[in-house]
């Protein structure tokens, strides 16, 4: 893609996040920030951030793209995600640049940042990388995320939750072992549940496509919901 990397993901976007701030509640000094799919903000994750509403923790669903900017084709949205994550720099301004603007004039002290697809990974990075994150949990994310340039400047104190679909064909089992590797060696708190016979996109209901490797699971998404609620918890 010959566009620049402000160009796709800054220059004239406008972006209105999915935001539920939950004032009546014990837990409401925790904001998730919910990372999309490849797809942008859809109705999934709002969907979602209802639900962690109704656990009572404030949150934010990130509209990643813009308004009227969310890719439609394929080969665009493949497109767009290797343009987002072809950089570590970038991105990672970008993420810090849509968090800060997900937690403006919330009351807000813990940030936890839970993603989807490439989402999982977008919050793997945001919890590994901003000093400000409590923690991370990644839904069939990939786990490529770019490592910190040296234990000093990772943010060994995040907490760490992967939920996978163990024959998921975009987590390859060497992806998997090397990044529970790597939090080990920097002595991080993560939990990596594999879920049997479950491939990727499990938490999608719109997602069919077992002979590509994409299919709801809704068995597995009502135990990961669970999963969820208990992470987030640990953080009250």
């Amino acid at each position: 893609m010959s566009q620049t990397f402000d160009s796709i993901f800054k220059q004239d976007v406008k972006r209105i996040h999915y935001q539920i701030d939950v004032l009546d509640s014990n837990k409401s000094h925790i904001h998730v920030v919910i990372w999309p799919t490849f797809s942008g903000l859809s109705d999934f994750e709002k969907s979602v951030a209802d639900q962690i509403a109704a656990f009572g923790f404030s949150v934010t669903a990130i509209d990643l793209y813009g308004q009227d900017k969310n890719p439609v084709a394929l080969d665009e949205k493949r497109a767009k995600m290797g343009a987002l994550l072809a950089e570590a720099e970038p991105l990672h301004a970008l993420q810090h640049q849509l968090t800060q603007s997900a937690c403006d004039g919330m009351q807000t002290k813990t940030i936890v940042h839970v993603g989807f697809c490439l989402g999982g990974r977008l919050a793997l990075e945001a919890g590994l990388h901003f000093e400000d994150s409590a923690g991370a949990a990644s839904f069939h994310g990939l786990m490529s995320f770019f490592r910190a340039q040296s234990e000093d400047k990772a943010n060994t104190k995040a907490k760490i939750l992967v939920l996978n679909g163990h024959q998921d064909p975009l987590v390859p089992e060497g992806d998997a072992q090397e990044a529970k590797r790597y939090w080990t060696s920097l002595r991080m708190d993560f939990q990596f549940v594999d879920f049997s016979n479950t491939v990727h996109s499990f938490m999608l209901p719109s997602a069919d496509n077992p002979d590509h490797g994409s299919q709801y699971n809704p068995l597995v998404a009502q135990r990961s919901y669970l999963y969820l609620a208990n992470f987030l918890e640990e953080f009250v």
